[in-house]
Formats: C-alpha cells, structure tokens, sequence
C-alpha cells in the first residue's frame, strides 16, 4: 500500500498498534549482552549472566525485566555456545548496490566455517515473522554477505520465544531451504533481489510522481480508512 508506506516514512505517522517499549528495551538489552558476550569470547552461561546482572544495575536499564533477560540469555547460550568461536563477527554492517540503488542491513552474529558462512539474527519478541518479511530480512543478509565474503552456507532466524531456530541452507544455486521445519517454505535469493529491486523502483517512482490509494477494489484497510474515509 503506497499510502501507508507515505503515512509511515514520509510524514512519520505514528501506528495504530501499541508500541510495547518494554519489550523494546528487553530485546536492545539482550542483544547487546549476547554482542558482548561473543565478542568477548564468553564460553561459560554465567559470564553472560554476571554481565546482564551488572548492566541490569545501570540506570539505563533498570526498568528490564531481568528474569526473562536471563531466560532467553540461557536459551541462546544452549542453542549456540557450540557455535561461535573467536573468528565469529557481531552486528556486522552488509552494504549491497542492486540495480545502482544502495541497500543496508546489520547482521547479529556471522559465523565463518570451512563450508561458507553463517549468519545468525536474533528475534526476542513473541510475534511470528510472516514470511515474506522473513525471506527478504534472510535472503538480503544472504546476498550482502555472499558479496561481501563469499560462500554463504546457512541463514538462521533464531527466534528466542520459540520452540527451535528456523535454519535456511543455501545450495549453490541460491535456493534457501529450511532444515528445521518441513512446514516452512524454501525461498530463492535470488528471487528475493528481483522482488527488492522491483519494490525499491516503486518506492523511487511514488516519490517522483505522487503516493496513490490502492484501487477501491482491492478493498485496502488502509486506504479505507485513512484515505477513502476522510
């Protein structure tokens, strides 16, 4: 919908859904903790807990529930602590040029293995990403880092608050397919550079020629309400 993507990030209008800076805080406070803790080279649970417990104690962050910091502190420690090793990168910066448009994004954790790399994005929310979000959030950190160091072997989404990680092998024709649900799509990356460079012309032609309603048709709630409904 070209007019909530105006109301949004042209004219920054607030959303309609609460925004829950608690859970904000939770997730800023923990990936700097799990940052820290593999830059660091922790290899035991509780040097990443006195760390959270210490920084628990900065005024800063002394409204975050510790507990459930603590809770998904552990989690990520069980699922990952055979994983990262000292030539492990945290919030890496991916530049990628696609079309001769400029597009960024910050990797959490990149592991780098004899196989390609692997990259890693930690959620600590509840809520299920949908897929498409998914697939773009995944397959860019894909194209980035293939570009950037080579041979990409895996995508992980690890989201705290679930049952496991959902994992994304990459073959070498760029299909993505997941190994840990067989529930959950494959996509390819390189549809996913077709689809951001056809939605990065549309974004570029609505600034040039004006963001328009979605057709009454497609019976947008958006546009429904804040457009047709004025």
């Amino acid at each position: 919908c070209q007019k909530m993507f105006e109301y949004r990030y042209v004219f920054n209008m607030p959303e309609k859904k609460t925004i829950s800076w608690e859970a904000m805080r939770l997730g800023s406070f923990v990936h700097i903790i799990l940052e820290k803790g593999v830059f660091l080279g922790f290899r035991k649970i509780e040097e990443f807990l006195e760390l959270a417990r210490a920084m628990g104690m900065e005024e800063d962050w002394e409204s975050v529930e510790t507990q459930e910091a603590e809770m998904l502190i552990r989690i990520f420690f069980e699922r990952h602590k055979n994983k990262y090793n000292e030539n492990s990168r945290t919030e890496q910066y991916l530049p990628l040029k696609l079309a001769g448009m400029d597009f960024i994004g910050f990797a959490d954790r990149i592991d780098f293995n004899e196989e390609g790399v692997e990259i890693v994005d930690y959620k600590t929310g509840k809520t299920f990403i949908s897929p498409k979000s998914r697939n773009w959030q995944l397959g860019f950190y894909a194209l980035a880092a293939k570009e950037k160091y080579g041979k990409v072997k895996k995508v992980v989404l690890d989201m705290l608050k679930q049952e496991r990680p959902l994992e994304f092998e990459i073959d070498d024709k760029g299909n993505a397919l997941c190994l840990s649900s067989r529930y959950i799509d494959g996509v390819n990356i390189y549809d996913v550079e077709h689809e951001l460079i056809e939605t990065a012309k549309k974004i570029q032609d609505a600034y040039k020629k004006g963001f328009k309603p979605c057709t009454i048709e497609k019976n947008c709630d958006f546009c429904n309400e804040y457009v047709y409904g004025l």
